[in-house]
């Protein structure tokens, strides 16, 4: 006698339909490829993104990681005087030891941090008005482009060509103030104008995604624009405030080409400091060992920096 099934049982499903069950739910792709699994799908897709990220990589492999390592191995090695000048493999601190006890080196590097932070925080003054106009005061996008491109036209120059154009403008102006010599004044005017971009790019974007419709409440809640400001469009921005101060901070810390010409040999930086050490005396081991300093000094304000904002979340 057959016993039928009653209401109350069901079907038993085997545990790959139950797995395919689960992978529809949590939004799985239904259909896959005959004759492939999960895994190898994912084997795969990893060895695309490899074969996508390897030029990137081996680009910068050569063209930055591998400088930087010879130059960590140069400043261990041992200068070497005669008729041949040059060094050996010689490993030695002697060189970072030259540097630590050079009150030269660390002055100009005080002052070049402390022309670093002035450009920073000037270029931000400057350049957030011509950002927050471009984003938000110029409605129409074919608009906004055309004078974000008229913005970038110093850079359709060459470094030095518009470090030169600055040299006689400020020469001359400056010294109508009585500053007959040029000065650390004059070096610092010529890395605000010639670095602004670099604020005014970033705080561009990041203002052109601000949301609309959170400043218009804070308008209607009875905001003046400082507290709208404030709120709202300060959170938002950061990102963009962190990544042009990390610009400004890292070229101007280890700039010499504006030093030189608008300095004109009266203006030091840390950047000429090692410039002269490989030009200049010729010691490539000691300037290798103050450019490791100056990298270390580099990485130390970017770390400080990005304390500001967490840019992979802001993002």
């Amino acid at each position: 006698m057959s016993s039928s099934s009653g209401p109350e049982s069901s079907p038993q499903l085997d545990p790959a339909g139950l797995e395919q069950i689960e992978e529809i739910e949590q939004g799985a792709p239904r259909v896959r490829a005959l004759g492939t699994s999960k895994s190898s799908g994912e084997r795969a897709g990893g060895w695309v993104t490899a074969a996508w990220a390897l030029p990137g990589t081996l680009w910068l492999g050569f063209y930055l990681v591998l400088p930087l390592v010879f130059i960590v191995l140069v400043s261990f090695w041992t200068y070497k005087l005669g008729a041949k000048s040059g060094f050996t493999t010689n490993w030695t601190l002697e060189n970072y030891g030259t540097i630590v006890h050079s009150s030269t080196y660390w002055h100009n590097m005080l002052t070049s941090v402390y022309t670093s932070l002035i450009a920073v925080v000037a270029c931000l003054v400057l350049g957030f008005p011509i950002a927050y106009f471009l984003a938000l005061k110029v409605h129409t996008l074919r608009n906004q482009i055309a004078l974000f491109v008229i913005a970038l036209a110093p850079f359709w120059t060459s470094f030095l060509v518009r470090s030169v154009a600055w040299t006689y403008p400020l020469s001359d102006v400056l010294s109508r103030f009585g500053v007959t010599t040029p000065s650390t004044t004059s070096v610092r005017l010529a890395m605000i104008q010639l670095y602004i971009l670099f604020m005014v790019t970033p705080l561009f974007f990041t203002l052109s995604q601000v949301d609309r419709t959170a400043m218009e409440a804070a308008r209607d809640l009875g905001g003046n624009w400082w507290q709208m400001f404030r709120e709202v469009i300060l959170p938002q921005i950061l990102p963009g405030i962190v990544i042009g101060s990390i610009f400004i901070f890292v070229l101007t810390m280890g700039e010499y080409g504006t030093v030189l010409v608008v300095g004109q040999n009266y203006v030091q930086s840390v950047g000429t400091i090692v410039n002269s050490y490989i030009t200049g005396a010729v010691q490539y081991p000691q300037g290798a060992a103050a450019a490791v300093l100056l990298v270390l000094a580099l990485i130390a304000g970017v770390f400080a920096i990005t304390r500001f904002s967490n840019l992979r979340e802001d993002l």
